[in-house]
């Protein structure tokens, strides 16, 4: 058995998978899905006895899948514990920035605030979807660069902090 530890909207969430055969149990929270391989990148999940068939494709270091037209965005976590825009190239802590391009939702700080690891400090939508975006380590904040509405790219940095040492 295999136990992960997800951030979701800011909360750590834990998942533990466990394969038999070719299905695999997967528990989040007090829920168990059964997934199993169908062919072509096609998966069957079931949970509380309704099935459902889901499409997942990987790409690079990263593995979408989408159910009922909601796509999410699977990555493994950086050595750092975060994974980084593709405008994150040199890993800087000091400067944080969207995923994938997007347009602002929410900014979370301002000038001025102290922010800790993992702290969620933007919201960028992309794809129909919500993705939180955290703060690599403790400082605080000395730019905001964008407002809510804008449209950034992986290359921009949303928010730089001082980095406390």
């Amino acid at each position: 058995m295999s136990k992960h530890e997800f951030v979701i909207d800011g909360e750590p969430l834990e998942a533990s998978a466990e394969k038999n055969g070719d299905l695999f149990a997967v528990s989040v929270g007090e829920q168990t899905f059964e997934i199993q391989p169908l062919s072509n990148g096609l998966f069957s999940v079931s949970v509380n006895g309704e099935k459902k068939t889901v499409a997942a494709f990987a790409n690079r270091d990263t593995t979408y899948v989408d159910i009922d037209s909601v796509l999410l965005e699977l990555r493994e976590p950086s050595e750092d514990g975060f994974g980084g825009g593709a405008g994150d190239a040199g890993g800087a802590k000091d400067k944080v920035f969207a995923p994938m391009p997007g347009k602002i939702v929410k900014i979370m700080v301002e000038v001025g605030d102290t922010v800790e690891p993992k702290q969620q400090v933007v919201i960028v939508e992309a794809m129909k979807m919500e993705n939180p975006v955290l703060a690599k380590a403790k400082g605080t904040v000395k730019a905001v660069n964008f407002a809510p509405g804008d449209q950034v790219d992986t290359d921009s940095p949303i928010v730089e902090l001082d980095v406390e040492e």
